[in-house]
């Protein structure tokens, strides 16, 4: 049976979303516990400030693709598509912003000399290679930092990277395991690199069935917005 898709749904107190604008200002919430203030949705990494009068909210991701929220650059009122495009390079340098900042945070607390290589990487790339991903997050868990490893994009695309990610040992695939995107984790099972605490939960969850959490009532017909931000693959 098909996992029935969570729908979302305007809070009331909202009114008409055009009727708020962007700041522009950005909350990356490394931890994944920031809330929408738009559909109520949990577990945000990413929210944007809208204002409307005196009243703030923070938004998510979904919600700025859904909703025509407007914004004003320059003096100018923006139409939604340069809204968009300019969130879209907004995140997209906040997103690298808050990567190198964990990554250093990480490295003046540890003395390794395999973070350095690991910075190099990121500053380089943008993304982190399967081995150094397991590098950084071994080390942000001995130093109990409270920060989700889904912040990284780990590169998987390539058959080298696949293998790279095969070769690591148990922990190490299962500490990069939770930072890949469900299409990853699917070519990587695919080609039996699932550490083995993977395929166990998955097993369970199968005998259980798909557990959903929807919030609030269901507004009919919705269609997804469009992703300001490619999957990583």
């Amino acid at each position: 049976m098909p996992m029935s898709r969570i729908r979302y749904t305007l809070n009331e107190a909202v009114g008409d979303p055009r009727e708020w604008s962007f700041t522009w200002a950005i909350l990356d919430d490394v931890t994944w516990s920031s809330a929408c203030g738009f559909c109520g949705q949990t577990e945000q990494r990413l929210t944007y400030e809208v204002v409307r009068a005196e009243r703030v909210l923070w938004i998510c991701q979904r919600c700025v693709g859904r909703y025509p929220v407007s914004g004003t650059l320059d003096g100018q009122v923006l139409d939604s598509r340069a809204v968009r495009a300019h969130i879209h390079g907004l995140t997209a340098r906040q997103k690298q912003r808050t990567c190198h900042d964990a990554i250093r945070k990480v490295q003046a607390g540890l003395s390794d000399v395999s973070l350095s290589e690991v910075a190099v990487y990121f500053d380089r790339n943008l993304q982190l290679s399967p081995q150094r991903a397991a590098v950084l997050f071994s080390a942000m868990a001995r130093m109990g930092e409270p920060i989700d490893a889904r912040i990284f994009e780990v590169q998987t695309r390539s058959i080298a990277h696949q293998d790279e990610f095969g070769s690591l040992d148990e922990a190490a695939r299962m500490a990069v395991w939770p930072a890949l995107s469900p299409q990853q984790q699917r070519r990587l099972a695919s080609r039996g690199y699932a550490p083995a605490g993977a395929r166990r939960n998955a097993r369970i969850w199968e005998r259980r069935g798909p557990q959903v959490n929807i919030a609030g009532a269901c507004m009919p017909a919705l269609s997804d917005p469009a992703s300001l931000i490619p999957e990583t693959e």
